[in-house]
């Protein structure tokens, strides 16, 4: 069996993919449930006249996101600031962890499609 590649994820929940058969078609989903919600969601956009790369997210997920992003632009600003000034090895420790904290709260923010409301 063969690991997936970094960067291989499902295409409807964000998880890492599980290893993969040597033949086959590779895999967009780690789960069938996770299968079936795109399915329905690109169901509802069909009828919604949306295309299938287009999605439906809750505005305060994506502000969410948004958030995060800034807040890592902004901290990756600081610790270039920091660093071009010739700091000493405590100054640079804080700069970045001031980095890693804004960086895991950013990878830790997802936005995920909103699922279909059950009939």
């Amino acid at each position: 069996m063969t690991t997936p590649q970094a960067g291989e994820r499902c295409r409807w929940c964000g998880r890492p993919l599980p290893e993969r058969a040597r033949t086959g078609r590779p895999r967009r989903f780690c789960r069938p449930g996770c299968r079936q919600q795109a399915h329905l969601a690109r169901k509802l956009a069909a009828a919604h006249g949306l295309g299938d790369g287009d999605v439906i997210v809750e505005r305060d997920r994506l502000e969410a996101m948004h958030d995060a992003q800034y807040l890592l632009q902004a901290a990756i600003e600081d610790v270039e600031h920091d660093l071009a000034a010739k700091p000493t090895a405590k100054e640079v420790r804080s700069a970045l962890d001031w980095l890693l904290e804004n960086a895991r709260e950013a990878a830790s923010t997802r936005v995920e499609p909103k699922a279909a409301p059950e009939a």
